[in-house]
């Protein structure tokens, strides 16, 4: 079973951005004035109704703050355990694809990327 969710996030004019995304992710450029997160989760040994309550409580989402002028997105739910059912684990796999402004450029830093706006 899998599903994709997508968030947005408004970055205004911040001259930085911090991603602190657990997991697997990858950062694209587009043409876009926000940041966009297309979240794709795959899960084995679980039904829908379970997938749909852990999106619903928001196990896959990423939160958007301001800081010091810049804005820091990260996992909201970075220690995601280990799900179990009747059946047995639940295997899930969730992965990201980041599309940033092309007018930023970003370099990866302990664990950490950080967007910074080109001059």
């Amino acid at each position: 079973m899998e599903r994709t969710i997508y968030q947005v996030f408004e970055v205004d004019s911040a001259r930085t951005v911090t991603l602190d995304i657990a997991g697997i992710y990858e950062i694209h450029p587009w043409a876009g004035t926000n940041i966009l997160a297309e979240t794709n989760i795959q899960i084995w040994h679980a039904s829908p109704e379970i997938l749909g309550f852990l999106i619903k409580e928001g196990r896959y989402d990423l939160v958007a703050e301001k800081i010091d002028g810049g804005f820091e997105i990260y996992t909201k739910d970075r220690n995601r355990k280990p799900l179990k059912t009747k059946e047995g684990e639940v295997t899930e796999i969730a992965t990201a694809k980041i599309f940033v402004p092309d007018f930023y450029t970003w370099t990866q830093q302990e664990g950490l990327t950080l967007l910074q706006r080109k001059p």
